[in-house]
């Protein structure tokens, strides 16, 4: 009850551009995001991760945090039969783009069943 009644709104988002939330909405930076399977399907490489990243921080309050879902060595995910790439990338270069963007990892966990999962 508590969480529910702390959330108050759910803001779609388009990581793929640079205007990541639409103006007209007069946003400020949020305190909490939660990026899951997001950036390693908007993402294809290192890179392009970094630009997702970034366009994410924009919108954190100095002291916000990040809680993100991901996973890694991944190359394809589906939806019914269709095949879509991934970002297939490891635990160095993953933490190498944190690195480079700023951020501090609190806590890291991995899951393994069909794929590994951050």
């Amino acid at each position: 009850d508590r969480v529910r009644s702390s959330v108050t709104d759910v803001i779609p988002c388009d990581l793929s551009k640079d205007a990541v939330i639409p103006a007209e909405l007069s946003l400020k930076p949020f305190d909490i995001m939660i990026c899951s399977l997001v950036w390693d399907v908007v993402a294809v490489n290192a890179a392009q991760l970094e630009v997702v990243i970034r366009r994410c921080l924009a919108w954190l309050s100095p002291k916000g945090v990040l809680v993100v879902q991901g996973s890694l060595h991944e190359e394809w995910y589906t939806v019914g039969s269709a095949l879509f790439p991934v970002l297939n990338i490891d635990k160095e270069t993953l933490f190498s783009v944190f690195d480079k963007c700023g951020l501090k990892v609190e806590k890291w966990e991995t899951r393994t069943k069909c794929s590994t999962h951050y």
